[in-house]
């Protein structure tokens, strides 16, 4: 037979190569139901039978029938039985016959249709003493007989159609401790209820037993209101019950849906009845297969069948319940270890903490004395390593980069449908290497876990036994717990990367903002510049008619006091005018031409003018280069960074930033730094002006670079100094910014781009 289900109708379209029922029986069938039929017609048909006949002469005597004195002649036989039982015994001979040729006994290990008539004859008979003890059935004994000996029509059919097809499905249902009809349906398409059905339209059986063997599997509550006979098809459906649980003969269902006594006391039975229709189960079973010729046992053979066939039952269930128990200790085992788990873990967990949990977990869940796990990490090139051991001094972690050949083979992992347990592949062994106790040459085992179908860690020990096989046992325990396990990794990569873009979007709205204040500044500025620009070319005629008709004055004037006045008006008015030329200047610096400037060598001649101007200790201001010597003298000048800039134009916003420095020094005796470095922006230096002085407030800090604003105490300055470097800095393409705490120093960054090598 092909291994793929058949279409029913294919399977069923081979009850034709069955033979049919003889007309003998065909009329012994029509006649026994005809009411207007008289012994002599039944008597008249057998005698056209001689083996007909000499089987109801056989059973006419049977303890079984409840006939106590033997019939010897048909004549006394027919009324003797009545019509029922003589067509149940011309039927069963018939059915007997026609499947006679079995070739069972050439088949080892095949499925037994002996013992399925056994079973058969078994649920006959308990089917006639339960409605023999109860008429309020409304059931004719011998109708339940009949129905509980075809009952299972179909899977005698199915074993003579397809031997070697019904071999397997007996094979299937008795490994899986499941129903046969199952089995039936996934290989040939159809159970046995269909194909006796079909049997039983085609030998033109009644319309009553074709329902019974059709829906004996049925629940009577479930039944269709057309059924003619639901009080016998329920009263085989417990005969049925009856006879597997006491395990006489073989029908192929080890499966309980419902027990006897439910269905017992549905149909209104007592425990009493029950009992009493069950004891001589045995002894029914054995002469009934004495008088059939299924063969000659007696009725303890039979008992002691039935008892062997309750053994191997057990046997079976106990070892059901013996690899449940396993699979439930370690369920409970997972389950504890994944609760222990979660409770270790916080909402903010990082990957690498999640890591060192799924190794303590693994190692109690595992039984292991000493176990590794791994976990990558997702956007980042790294993997978190940690090992747990019965010591804490065999605990550990650390997190590396991934090794290319790590990287390819998370690449090309893929999970087997068979095992969750793998031999270790070569770049897991160099991965987990520092987490091996030295000397330790057992194979290694890696279960790898994963999330959104990618090997997102594992779990890796060593083993001298195949761990495939234990671990397999316990199925789909263990793939939940690997499952839980790739998942809460997933989730801290995730919130990992959550707040790794959260910190990267302050930084780019930090960014965004001091852009935006540096964008508003510079364009202040620049309005300032303009404003100062006309401001200044229209104060600068009048200031110097002021101070020219002021010494005009003066010098036809003979009064002292008259000429220093005006002497004074012509000062102020040059004071006036150098305050015009400032505000030009800032307001359009004078163009310039740049070139590389040595910015070590700058800073040191700044550095001297103050130390000149000052009166600064040389130790109060010192000049550091990244790639030369601390000291107060400039490093090579070869090895000094270049600016490309105007070398005064620089020089002016250094001396602005070494002067704002000395005032905040004070008398504190206090410090400052010169340094020049490689900025963290390609192509840029900076150079840092570093003081150890009073320090800036916040609300100073933030209006530093506005024009004509001065923290100073009044007369020392207009406000101009740093606005002026800032417009210095950015018009040759840097940019300048101040870092200051109160009572800690202020540090100045100017960038500066570099000059071409």
């Amino acid at each position: 037979m092909p291994e793929t289900p058949t279409a029913p109708d294919i399977v069923l379209a081979h009850l034709d190569n069955l033979p049919t029922l003889p007309p003998v029986v065909l009329k012994l069938l029509h006649v026994t139901a005809d009411p207007q039929a008289t012994a002599t017609d039944v008597v008249q048909l057998l005698r056209g039978d001689q083996s007909l006949a000499a089987k109801v002469l056989s059973l006419a005597g049977s303890a079984a029938l409840g006939v106590g004195t033997p019939a010897k002649t048909l004549e006394q036989a027919v009324p003797l039985l009545g019509f029922a039982a003589v067509r149940n015994i011309v039927l069963a001979a018939t059915v007997f016959e026609c499947f006679s040729g079995s070739p069972t006994a050439d088949r080892p290990g095949s499925f037994d249709r002996r013992e399925l008539w056994k079973h058969a004859l078994a649920v006959a008979c308990a089917a006639r003493r339960l409605a023999t003890g109860r008429r309020g059935l409304s059931v004719d004994p011998e109708d339940g007989f009949l129905g509980g000996l075809l009952h299972d029509l179909g899977k005698v059919t199915l074993d003579a159609v397809f031997p070697k097809a019904y071999d397997r499905i007996a094979s299937q249902a008795d490994h899986a401790r499941g129903d046969i009809a199952d089995s039936e349906r996934a290989v040939l398409g159809a159970d046995h209820t269909v194909v006796g059905r079909r049997l039983a339209e085609r030998w033109r059986l009644p319309r009553w037993l074709q329902e019974v063997i059709w829906l004996h599997h049925i629940a009577a509550e479930a039944l269709p209101a057309s059924v003619a006979v639901p009080q016998v098809i329920a009263l085989v459906q417990l005969a049925d019950t009856l006879a597997r649980e006491q395990r006489i003969g073989y029908s192929g269902n080890h499966r309980f849906y419902e027990h006897s006594p439910r269905l017992a006391e549905r149909l209104g039975l007592s425990p009493e009845q029950v009992a009493a229709a069950v004891q001589p189960l045995a002894t029914d079973v054995a002469e009934h297969a004495t008088h059939l010729g299924l063969d000659r046992e007696t009725s303890a053979a039979v008992s002691f069948k039935a008892m062997g066939r309750a053994n191997v039952e057990l046997g079976h269930l106990n070892a059901e319940l013996s690899t449940q128990n396993r699979r439930l200790a370690a369920a409970a085992r997972y389950f504890q270890m994944l609760v222990r788990f979660e409770q270790g873990l916080k909402d903010w967990s990082d990957p690498l903490a999640v890591v060192v949990a799924i190794a303590g977990a693994g190692a109690v869940a595992l039984q292991r004395p000493r176990l590794a796990a791994f976990g990558f990490r997702d956007n980042v090139a790294a993997v978190n390593l940690a090992w747990a051991g019965d010591a804490p001094a065999d605990c550990g972690h650390l997190t590396q980069r991934i090794a290319p050949d790590l990287a390819a083979w998370r690449a090309d992992a893929s999970t087997p449908l068979d095992s969750v347990v793998w031999p270790a592949p070569l770049a897991v062994r160099a991965l987990v290497a520092p987490a091996l106790p030295p000397g330790d040459s057992a194979p290694l085992w890696l279960v790898p876990f994963f999330h959104r179908c990618e090997v997102a860690g594992g779990l890796v020990f060593g083993s001298e036994a195949d761990e495939r096989v234990r671990l397999a046992e316990e199925g789909v325990e263990f793939r939940s717990f690997l499952a839980s396990l790739g998942l809460a990794l997933g989730r801290a990569n995730a919130q990992a990367a959550a707040r790794r873009l959260s910190e990267d979007l302050a930084e780019t709205n930090r960014r965004l903002q001091q852009m935006q204040a540096e964008l508003l500044r510079s364009r202040t500025l620049s309005m300032i510049a303009e404003m100062a620009a006309g401001a200044g070319h229209e104060l600068n005629s009048p200031l110097t008619v002021i101070s020219g008709r002021a010494q005009m004055l003066a010098a036809t004037l003979n009064d002292p006091e008259v000429r220093r006045t005006l002497q004074t008006i012509s000062d102020k008015a040059h004071e006036c005018s150098g305050i015009v030329r400032e505000l030009m200047d800032f307001a359009r610096p004078p163009s310039a031409q740049f070139a590389p400037v040595d910015l070590v060598d700058l800073l040191g001649e700044v550095r001297t003018e103050w130390l000149r101007h000052a009166g600064l200790a040389p130790s109060q201001v010192r000049v550091e280069h990244e790639r030369g010597a601390r000291g107060t003298a400039s490093p090579d000048a070869e090895a000094a960074p270049r600016a490309l800039a105007n070398r005064e134009q620089l020089a002016t916003v250094f001396r602005e930033l070494i002067g704002n420095a000395h005032d905040a020094l004070g008398d504190n005796g206090g410090s400052i730094v010169l340094r020049c470095q490689a900025a963290a922006e390609s192509g840029m230096l900076e150079v840092v002006v570093q003081d150890n002085g009073c320090g800036m407030a916040p609300v100073v800090l933030q209006r530093a670079f506005d024009p004509f604003y001065s923290h100073r105490q009044a007369g020392r300055g207009r406000g101009l100094g740093l606005p002026r470097a800032y417009r210095i800095v950015e018009a040759h393409g840097g940019r300048i910014w101040l870092e200051s705490r109160v009572d800690e120093g202020t540090t100045a960054h100017v960038l500066l781009p570099r000059a071409p090598a």
